[in-house]
């Protein structure tokens, strides 16, 4: 379960990308950390968000995945999920539910929200609700 790459990833992290749901459920019955990070602080739900995967989501919730989690760069899951999203709600919405917040910037300033209004060949913003406008 601790093996690791030379870029600190375990088998969760691409199990969790690839969308590999038997293998992601298998690899957290044996005891693989949700929340892994690797060198760049990314998590299994990182992975899940970029790829967009919500069943991978779903799954890395229920075993304990913290929501709000930062890589380096400050960017949590629902940021890959919006930078990754290609218009496509889903893995977005389903992180919001969980609680994610839409207005954490990262370390540039930018939040999910904000990013979401600057992507520009996708309506993107549609999917997050209205905010306060504190986000730049």
């Amino acid at each position: 379960m601790t093996d690791r790459d030379q870029l600190g990833r375990a088998a969760v992290h691409y199990a969790a990308g690839d969308g590999d749901m038997d293998g992601l459920r298998a690899l957290l019955a044996e005891g693989a950390d949700s929340g892994a990070a690797d060198t760049e602080g990314w998590t299994p739900l990182h992975f899940a968000a970029q790829a967009q995967v919500p069943a991978a989501v779903e799954v890395l919730l229920a075993a304990g995945a913290a929501i709000d989690v930062v890589d380096r760069h400050g960017n949590t899951p629902l940021w890959r999920a919006v930078i990754c999203s290609r218009g496509e709600g889903g893995t977005i919405r389903l992180l919001l539910e969980a609680g994610a917040d839409p207005d954490r910037d990262n370390v540039h300033g930018v939040s999910p929200r904000a990013l979401a209004g600057r992507i520009a060949n996708y309506d993107v913003a549609i999917h997050l609700p209205a905010g306060d406008g504190t986000s730049s």
